[in-house]
């Protein structure tokens, strides 16, 4: 029984190195902060080396790669056995499809909206990834109704690293942030960065000199496609793109803005929209599946598509007190309900029924 030994739990560390400010990673985080008694986590990490910082504490297991299916399907099985694991606990939305390890998948990402290789290579990996989610224990967090056509096998409460609840440092001087700013953490697909840029435009003439909207996570392609549209739609001046985050200072960025923007669907795991409610932040979203249940009353919904009513939400959630004040408090309360010990008691008897 887990509960009475220790049990090796291989967690696969590939978003930490390739992706690393994205929500894969930041579940990832809270995963390892929230183990439950009686695991042992090892980290597995597709490079030589330590990342910096980051894992200081944990075990680690390394194999060098740069290749997601040899990752995917080859490395972490290999790991796991040598490393004698029970489980591997992945939150990227596949797994080996005949790896002989037992597997726990917590999804996190943007599904089509999340960055994508276009080889015969990278659409084999997914597909063999989505085949292992077949056989793997597929996390859901509770709060949330699971679609009839999902994978998604078990229901968990919802829980985030308890460094978005609690007061964080200052962000870095080096990323040279605005006094005040809108946050955007979201899919780097250019339609929702183009649907996001167009909505801006509604609001950044009321806020974006003493509001400008802040990037966060792109891929280095999503900020190239940003900066060369920024002047075909005036807002040079109004947008800051961060550059690639190290883990440890997300918490502290949410906690400084004056709210998120996200026009797109949420994340299971590890996304914006409930790290945001964490940190007790306003929100302007678009209506997706699942955004209303998460969100309940903590949120501006938009329909999806109405670009200049996410426009003017951005604007409220900033300069209307009361809407504003409102929100903040709906996100406190409902981010107060989602209890450490709940998440890991659930997770814990979903280790010892696969182990």
């Amino acid at each position: 029984m887990l509960a009475n030994m220790s049990t090796r739990i291989l967690y696969d560390g590939w978003p930490l190195i390739y992706q690393p400010d994205g929500p894969a990673t930041l579940e990832l985080s809270a995963l390892l902060t929230l183990a439950p008694n009686g695991v042992q986590p090892l980290v597995a990490v597709p490079v030589d080396s330590s990342p910096e910082g980051f894992l200081q504490g944990f075990d680690l297991a390394h194999m060098a790669s740069r290749d997601p299916l040899h990752w995917q399907q080859r490395a972490l099985p290999a790991l796991a056995k040598e490393h004698s694991a029970a489980l591997i606990h992945s939150t990227q939305p596949g797994v080996a499809l005949f790896g002989g390890v037992p597997s726990v998948v917590s999804p996190s990402g943007y599904g089509r909206l999340d960055p994508a290789g276009r080889s015969l290579r990278a659409r084999l990996g997914r597909a063999l990834g989505r085949g292992g989610l077949a056989q793997a224990a597929v996390l859901y967090p509770s709060d949330i109704p699971a679609p009839k056509d999902s994978a998604a096998n078990r229901a968990v409460p919802p829980a985030a690293h308890p460094h978005f609840s609690a007061k964080a440092a200052a962000p870095p001087a080096d990323l040279e942030l605005p006094e005040s700013y809108l946050l955007y953490h979201g899919p780097s697909h250019p339609v929702t960065l183009l649907g996001l840029l167009e909505s801006w435009t509604w609001a950044a003439a009321s806020i974006g000199e003493l509001y400008p909207l802040v990037l966060l996570g792109l891929t280095e392609e999503a900020k190239r496609f940003v900066e060369a549209r920024l002047p075909d739609f005036h807002l040079d001046k109004y947008v800051h793109i961060l550059p690639r985050v190290h883990p440890a200072h997300i918490a502290a960025i949410y906690q400084a803005s004056a709210g998120l923007a996200h026009p797109a669907p949420p994340s299971l795991w590890g996304g914006p929209i409930r790290l945001a409610l964490a940190c007790g932040l306003p929100v302007a979203a678009q209506q997706h599946p699942g955004t209303a249940a998460m969100v309940q009353d903590a949120a501006y919904l938009v329909e999806a598509g109405d670009l200049r009513g996410f426009g003017a939400a951005m604007i409220t959630i900033v300069v209307h007190d009361q809407v504003r004040g409102d929100l903040q408090q709906a996100a406190k309360k409902i981010s107060a309900r989602w209890e450490a010990s709940a998440f890991q008691s659930e997770l814990l008897k979903i280790y010892q029924e696969l182990a």
